[in-house]
């Protein structure tokens, strides 16, 4: 089953700061992220704020994609798309 792809507007913001080739490998993860969420596992971060519970990441390459897998109605919200050096730290 495909999810659907929610990008909110900080990973929007992201995406567009990113050079055109890492942004075109990004997006083709992303959409095979939407593919595939049934069959892989999600990497759920710990020790964050209560606010973003649930939080999963997505390695491609240095960067993290940081998104929510909803069940209910079923989608993912991509949340941030950070290098891996500051992604951790914005939380």
């Amino acid at each position: 089953m495909e999810y659907p792809l929610v990008i909110l507007p900080l990973a929007k913001r992201d995406l567009e700061a990113l050079d055109i080739g890492l942004r075109a490998r990004i997006l083709g993860r992303r959409e095979w992220l939407a593919k595939n969420a049934d069959q892989i596992a999600h990497h759920r971060l710990q020790n964050i704020p209560l606010d973003l519970s649930g939080l999963c990441r997505f390695r491609v390459g240095d960067y993290r994609v940081l998104y929510w897998k909803n069940e209910q109605p079923p989608s993912l919200r991509v949340h941030r798309i950070c290098h891996r050096s500051v992604a951790y730290r914005q939380l």
